[in-house]
């Protein structure tokens, strides 16, 4: 069933633990998601990458059936853009019935940030969508390497946070803490202070970019200082690839056996997201209904 993200968010506040966001790249990853969510009872929210919208042809007829998917789910879930770079792509995401979108203008300047974030909030108010953005900058690869002094300007300042809160009224916002997009380089070294500062100060729930190879510990304690949404990607799709690859190599009848593909797929998923949702906190809490608007 599909809701908001406010109120998964609210419903993640209330029970103290966050909720994954999983990224997919085709219909048949999305119902292997959403069948391990349903497995173990945790609200769920489904994210698609960021992507050039504007140009997938498809887009709408693509979106019809990912939103008939999410809302035929027994467990809430909620369909959500990932890193839209642009305005226009948001309110594309808007228009086509996704629940939740988020605009990422954390690579410009704060005033640029704050105006293209307030863009998209007025224009997901009118359809009651949620909205997430990002203050402070989640890195990739190098970028963020044991969260050396030398990235502390990408990190998210508290006071700025509560600013852009409060400038733009995004329902979420995405934080910096050390964490970085795809696979550490080294060991992964998380600003709890500074989220512990973070939380204090802005009056909206906290969203954890770069989950995968956090660790455990590190998830727990995030999710313990105020994190309400933990965006995993990496690891589960590199088994899900390496498994993808091997089925081909080996298979002389793969075009025939796609369940059993699809089998050896879910294999390899699965104990990575039962993993995620039970350090989050999220499993069996996926016992309740979509608010009424």
């Amino acid at each position: 069933m599909l809701v908001s993200l406010t109120q998964m968010l609210h419903e993640a506040e209330k029970g103290s633990y966050a909720v994954m966001g999983l990224d997919f790249l085709s219909i048949h990853m999305l119902k292997i998601e959403l069948e391990v969510a349903e497995e173990y009872n945790t609200p769920v929210i489904i994210a698609y990458p960021s992507l050039p919208i504007d140009k997938f042809r498809r887009f709408n007829r693509f979106t019809g059936r990912v939103l008939k998917l999410c809302d035929q789910a027994t467990v809430p879930v909620c369909l959500h853009l990932d890193h839209g770079k642009s305005v226009k792509a948001c309110i594309q995401a808007i228009d086509a019935g996704f629940t939740s979108v988020m605009i990422d203008g954390s690579s410009h300047d704060f005033e640029e940030n704050v105006r293209m974030t307030k863009a998209v909030v007025d224009a997901a108010r009118k359809k009651n969508i949620s909205v997430e953005a990002e203050i402070g900058h989640v890195g990739t690869g190098k970028a963020i390497v044991e969260g050396s002094k030398n990235d502390e300007s990408l990190l998210t300042d508290p006071q700025e946070a509560k600013r852009f809160a409060e400038q733009t009224g995004v329902e979420c916002l995405a934080v910096s803490i050390g964490t970085i997009h795809g696979e550490y380089k080294g060991e992964p070294k998380i600003d709890f202070e500074r989220l512990g500062e973070i939380n204090k100060q802005v009056p909206v729930p906290l969203v954890l970019h770069g989950g995968s190879g956090t660790g455990d510990d590190n998830i727990k304690q995030a999710v313990s200082q105020g994190i309400r949404k933990i965006n995993l990607f990496t690891e589960f799709l590199n088994p899900y690839v390496a498994e993808t690859l091997s089925y081909y190599k080996w298979n002389p009848l793969r075009l025939l056996l796609p369940l059993n593909k699809a089998k050896r797929q879910k294999a390899v998923i699965q104990p990575v997201l039962k993993r995620y949702f039970s350090v989050s906190g999220s499993i069996g809490k996926g016992d309740y209904s979509p608010a009424l608007n």
